[in-house]
């Protein structure tokens, strides 16, 4: 009976290690695995659906999303969540309920752990901010050749602690970048279920593909320098000159154009 026990602590024991062992680290596996499945295993889906998206400005603005558009979505979501079911099998997870509740313990003890890092950060930052101010205004003194330093100081200090009761510290504003938290990491990839970032992103990639297609074509006339994909035909005797200067000419003439309406996409997507 004792034996049972103890076997059953011990399998407790190991259970909860499963669950509890999943440090930050899970999160940030969760977030490259999402990322590799938009970026490399869904490629050729986003390739096969950007005509659906190729829709002028003027269409957009007045139709908006059209009912395809919509359904390439659903299939895009159905996809995003097989890739988790498949990250949760690879983290040893039960089910995906389970996968997010570990996360989510995770996020919130990131969070107070953040919360408490910023404070002790604000603080030393202050402090050395006043020691800076003192050390500034005590050279200042010094070239002036003031008086009693010490005295001058307690002063200051005086003054200090009394401003900063009031709320009236003259101290310039302090701005500093606070390290990025598991939350954000993780809205990250929530995100990328939202329609709007779907639209967006496939929006994005059929600018992409016009411009790879405009600069294919510029290139194809020797817009950069080359003679392009067809061979340039032999010149004869005497006529080497004028027909290189045409050559040159039209050459120059070769421009990359991009319409008002792809101009306001690009901004759009970014």
């Amino acid at each position: 009976m004792a034996e049972s026990k103890s076997d059953e602590l011990v399998q407790g024991e190991v259970s909860n290690e499963l669950i509890v062992g999943h440090g930050p680290g899970l999160i940030h596996r969760f977030v490259n695995f999402a990322f590799n499945a938009i970026n490399s295993e869904m490629n050729d889906f986003f390739q096969e659906n950007c005509p659906k998206f190729e829709q002028d400005y003027e269409d957009y603005t007045k139709q908006g999303e059209t009912l395809e558009q919509y359904a390439c979505f659903q299939e895009y979501r159905e996809r995003l969540e097989t890739s988790l079911s498949k990250f949760c099998e690879t983290e040893n997870f039960d089910d995906e309920e389970e996968c997010m509740a570990e996360i989510q313990r995770l996020v919130k003890e990131d969070l107070e752990r953040h919360k408490e890092q910023m404070q002790k950060m604000m603080e030393a930052i202050q402090k050395a901010q006043k020691r800076a101010m003192k050390a500034i205004r005590k050279a200042q003194r010094a070239e002036e050749g003031g008086g009693d330093v010490e005295s001058s100081e307690s002063e200051e200090d005086g003054e200090e602690e009394k401003g900063g009761e009031d709320g009236g510290s003259s101290a310039p504003m302090m701005i500093f970048f606070s390290p990025t938290t598991l939350e954000q990491l993780v809205e990250m990839v929530m995100n990328l279920g939202e329609y709007q970032t779907f639209s967006m992103m496939m929006r994005m990639k059929v600018q992409q593909q016009r411009v790879m297609k405009l600069l294919m074509e510029a290139r194809a006339q020797g817009a950069f320098g080359g003679i392009g994909e067809s061979k340039m035909p032999e010149l004869e005797d005497g006529k080497e000159e004028e027909k290189g200067g045409e050559e040159k000419v039209e050459v120059d003439k070769v421009e990359v154009e991009i319409d008002d309406e792809d101009d306001f996409m690009f901004s759009e997507s970014l």
